[in-house]
């Protein structure tokens, strides 16, 4: 899917993710992430997919636009997503909820090839800023470990 281009506006709600964490067991957090283009849920079942579909979902809204190019250790060729499509601008967050924690993400840039931004913790009642994703992940962890 290409990036969401001519909208003009990208909504609050388009710039929102939610992670639902259902174990987190030997540092391995499984889960689902929603967002108003995914509303089915992209499943997870350890960290790394974890951002890589952050990572997907970003470059497909578009936003935030990466300062750096990406970088790989071999030049894979650029694989389209078929089969997916815009699901609309509002995405009802409060119907989701994780059996050991839930998240809600917002990145709201991408600098020094990371992301910064903010992530609540919903049962916590708390919201921290991130300056990176080592730090966002560190703040997930602290939350299902306490």
């Amino acid at each position: 899917m290409s990036p969401i281009s001519g909208r003009g506006i990208i909504t609050e709600n388009m710039k929102t993710m939610l992670i639902c964490i259902d174990s987190y067991e030997n540092f391995c957090a499984k889960g689902k992430i929603f967002h108003g283009m995914r509303e089915d849920g992209a499943q997870f079942a350890n960290l790394m997919q974890l951002l890589l579909n952050i990572e997907s979902i970003i470059d497909d809204t578009g936003f935030p636009k990466a300062t750096t190019e990406k970088r790989r250790f071999h030049s894979f060729a650029h694989q389209e997503k078929s089969g997916e499509s815009f699901g609309g601008e509002y995405f009802d967050f409060s119907m989701k909820k994780g059996a050991l924690a839930t998240f809600r993400l917002k990145v709201m840039f991408r600098h020094n090839a990371s992301w910064q931004g903010t992530v609540a913790w919903l049962e916590g009642s708390t919201e921290e800023p991130f300056r990176s994703a080592l730090e966002f992940m560190m703040l997930m962890h602290s939350a299902m470990v306490d």
